[in-house]
């Protein structure tokens, strides 16, 4: 059966939007507000600049602009869009909680609803591999760039990250389902698998809806070759995330698949440290390692000009 993967993609991130930010432990405080930051500076190769007109696309719940605008005089106007509405509205939700100003709209990275030679940078996280057409999007962020402009692009799954991601999901599944079917205990309490419709919504057809809008894996050379194709005057990767991400899918695996009652306040305080805990050590290890095994890319593109 033909699926209409923008359809697909407008749907599914409708029905995420209000669970998003609870599901990926995404936050936005001060200490959030650097992380963000010092991810684009690992791109940069220094300080993240002053700019005046900075686009999200892809934005989803709002979370790197909105991380971004929380660093004192970092950025002058934001601009966010998504091809969800429900998430366009959750960012708006979001901004207007943390005081942030932010004009966001419902458009998709194929055909962005904005004038040329318009934004300094243009910023992402987890978009491109949703995308049908990668290289009619790049040529989409190049046309809105000024000239001279900057596009980063972040948390974008590599080859071989996904392939760890896939096994870490599969071995942590198939050991929680032969533990809570032996009757251990999990967070003080019998272990048990949540129900599959729990929280309003058939669990199994989200995921399976979810393989389907996760388009792309990417080899980053051949990314950045497809974008000086398009026009780009520099294309760049680094990449971020081996242990932290190897973990992270284990943990929001048992997360997914154990009761709300396991899951304890102690448990999730656990998990979020110990990821943050890995990914300084992932970027301890990274100058030794082949940046191939790490999940993520963050991609850097400049237009001529």
């Amino acid at each position: 059966m033909e699926v209409d993967l923008r359809k697909a993609n407008e749907l599914f991130h409708d029905v995420e939007s209000n669970v998003y930010d609870s599901k990926w432990g995404i936050r936005y405080d001060s200490e959030n507000a650097l992380r963000v930051k010092h991810k684009f500076e690992k791109l940069l190769g220094g300080p993240f600049p002053r700019v005046d007109k900075l686009l999200e696309v892809g934005c989803g719940t709002g979370y790197v602009g909105l991380n971004l605008s929380l660093n004192e005089g970092l950025v002058g106007e934001l601009h966010a869009c998504d091809i969800s509405q429900g998430m366009v509205d959750a960012c708006a939700r979001n901004a207007e909680e943390l005081g942030v100003a932010v004009e966001a709209r419902q458009a998709e990275l194929e055909e962005l609803d904005y004038p040329s030679d318009e934004f300094d940078i243009v910023i992402g996280h987890a978009v491109l591999h949703h995308i049908p057409d990668v290289e009619k999007g790049l040529s989409e962020i190049l046309r809105v760039l000024k000239p001279g402009g900057i596009c980063m692009l972040a948390g974008e799954p590599t080859v071989m990250g996904d392939v760890m991601g896939r096994v870490a999901r599969t071995g942590t599944l198939k050991a929680v389902q032969v533990y809570a079917g032996m009757g251990g205990y999990f967070g003080g309490v019998k272990a048990k698998l949540r129900p599959q419709g729990e929280g309003g919504a058939d669990d199994h057809e989200i995921q399976e809806f979810e393989r389907v809008v996760d388009i792309h894996t990417f080899w980053p050379p051949s990314v950045c070759r497809l974008a000086k194709k398009v026009g780009f005057a520099q294309a760049r990767f680094e990449a971020e995330e081996l242990l932290s991400s190897f973990v992270g899918w284990m943990t929001r695996t048992v997360e997914n698949a154990l009761s709300e009652d396991n899951l304890t306040f102690r448990w999730r305080n656990w998990s979020y440290h110990t990821y943050l805990r890995l990914s300084v050590l992932d970027e301890k290890i990274y100058p030794y390692v082949p940046s191939s095994l790490f999940y993520n890319m963050l991609l850097y593109l400049r237009k001529g000009g």
